[in-house]
């Protein structure tokens, strides 16, 4: 998911996958993929707080988000 041929290679594939993990992920996922980014504590815990937020949506919802930015991702206005 997210590596579409035609994706924009702006798109940091790193970035990608945090926000993978974010909406489908789990919590221990979406650290490990923060972690080479070295957050600070606030950042930490913001980034935390935020992922227990995403859990709280209905995985249809989460899938729903998925496929939205991918359809923006694989979009004419990103290539």
């Amino acid at each position: 998911m997210f590596m579409h041929p035609g994706a924009s290679a702006e798109i940091c594939p790193s970035f990608l996958e945090v926000i993978k993990t974010l909406f489908m992920g789990t919590p221990s996922n979406y650290e490990a993929a923060m972690e080479p980014f070295s957050p600070d504590q606030d950042m930490s815990e913001a980034g935390a707080q935020l992922k227990m937020m995403v859990d709280t949506l209905p995985q249809k919802a989460r899938d729903s988000i998925m496929k939205l930015l991918e359809k923006i991702i694989k979009s004419s206005l990103c290539n």
